[in-house]
């Protein structure tokens, strides 16, 4: 039996992984795009779309950080949360500079004229 000192399916992270989490994150998720959907469509909240659009993107990636990827702050996810905790602020700052340079690139090269 000294195989299963190297059985892949004992080791704990594997042993996080469940059906019902997987199955509750994939509901969640899909709900949450469906309201965001609903809400970009149909431009229910137009003063302040893209806040609430961008708050339920948030919701979504966090829903699946934890129910799908299981990120805690157990010993066996450590190293996985604190990646995780060092590169979110790179893409932020990645996708907060790239907006900023479209818009300010449509401000710049846009014909006012045209605009309605």
């Amino acid at each position: 039996m000294a195989h299963d000192a190297h059985d892949p399916l004992k080791h704990p992270e594997v042993q996080l992984a469940s059906g019902r989490a997987y199955g509750a994150a994939f509901l969640i998720a899909i709900i949450l795009m469906t309201v965001a959907l609903y809400i970009a469509r149909h431009q229910a909240v137009a003063p302040h779309t893209m806040l609430v659009l961008s708050g339920l993107a948030g919701l979504v990636v966090a829903v699946q950080l934890v129910l799908l990827l299981q990120l805690n702050l157990s010993s066996t996810q450590r190293w996985t949360t604190v990646s995780f905790v060092l590169a979110f602020p790179l893409f932020v700052i990645a996708v907060g500079l790239s907006m900023w340079m479209f818009h300010s690139l449509d401000a710049r090269t846009m014909l006012m004229g045209l605009m309605h």
